[in-house]
């Protein structure tokens, strides 16, 4: 199965989060609020928390959202062979995260489509929200997306947040073209980042992302090479669609350009097998010269 989502539920390529994601803020919002320390894993040289842990972070909620009556459906025999597929997702990080504090991962559903849902997630440091992330999940069977079934509905309803937030615009078309990217990063899978849906895991995906921005940077700011340039340039928010399903083993190359834009830098990445788009990402982060780097004469 190549193509992962609806049409009609494809994350944007913009900073749309910051947009529609105020509901996510509030942790009365959430009907869900799951306790989480942070692990020594999940932290950066400079002791935060890094936004690709935080994908970890949102992936364990969704894993860990409780849909009793589509668990017995399938239990029963009811519901055939199938899959959960995640298909995009926006993360974005509000304030640090360090080792030693507690958290709250709040979870709840903003959207449910026809063969796809949303959910939306709020990290929280007391009633302090810290990050934000919402996603589109897809429930595939073997020819593709598949209707969801009323049990599974009746589930989702159960966590639906008060303001779900718009269905933000599909990215444009020229962003699957390989030619549209200035730098490549050749990337080789490893068993180790394939999940039970015996492909590659989306935070393995976005790590990849980060780890082409992070080989831009050295490559073109006067930033320390040792240890990767700092950690304060790295994107505070990513926003990453899963286009198609990537295998395992392979090599892929992430494509990046690089923009300026009045915040800092948007870094528009595609991952692609030779010239098939398989993935799309935008990270966002601060300028270079506010985070103490400067542009590579």
């Amino acid at each position: 199965m190549d193509r992962m989502a609806d049409p009609t539920t494809v994350l944007s390529a913009g900073p749309s989060l910051a947009e529609d994601g105020d509901a996510l803020t509030d942790v009365a919002a959430f009907p869900v609020l799951r306790p989480l320390s942070p692990r020594y894993a999940d932290l950066g040289g400079d002791g935060r928390v890094t936004t690709v842990a935080l994908a970890r972070w949102f992936e364990e909620a969704r894993i860990a959202a409780e849909l009793p009556r589509f668990r017995r459906l399938v239990e029963d025999g009811g519901f055939g062979s199938f899959r959960v597929l995640l298909a995009a997702q926006r993360i974005r990080a509000l304030a640090p995260m360090t080792l030693g504090d507690d958290y709250r991962v709040g979870t709840g559903v903003r959207r449910v489509g026809g063969s796809s849902y949303s959910y939306g997630h709020g990290v929280f440091a007391g009633d302090r929200c810290v990050a934000i992330s919402d996603s589109v999940t897809v429930l595939a069977g073997g020819a593709g997306p598949c209707g969801l079934p009323d049990e599974l509905r009746a589930d989702l309803a159960a966590m639906v947040i008060d303001e779900p937030g718009g269905v933000p615009a599909r990215p444009d078309a020229g962003r699957h073209d390989r030619a549209s990217y200035p730098f490549g990063h050749t990337i080789t899978t490893r068993i180790g980042d394939v999940d039970t849906n015996r492909h590659v895991n989306n935070v393995a995906v976005l790590s990849w992302y980060a780890d082409a921005v992070a080989t831009w940077q050295s490559d073109h700011l006067d930033a320390p090479r040792d240890g990767g340039p700092p950690e304060a340039l790295a994107p505070s928010a990513w926003e990453v669609q899963y286009v198609a399903e990537v295998a395992h083993p392979r090599t892929y190359d992430v494509a990046l350009a690089v923009d300026e834009t009045p915040d800092g830098h948007r870094y528009r990445a595609g991952l692609f097998a030779g010239e098939r788009c398989v993935g799309l990402a935008d990270g966002f982060g601060a300028a270079v010269e506010e985070r103490g780097a400067h542009p590579s004469r």
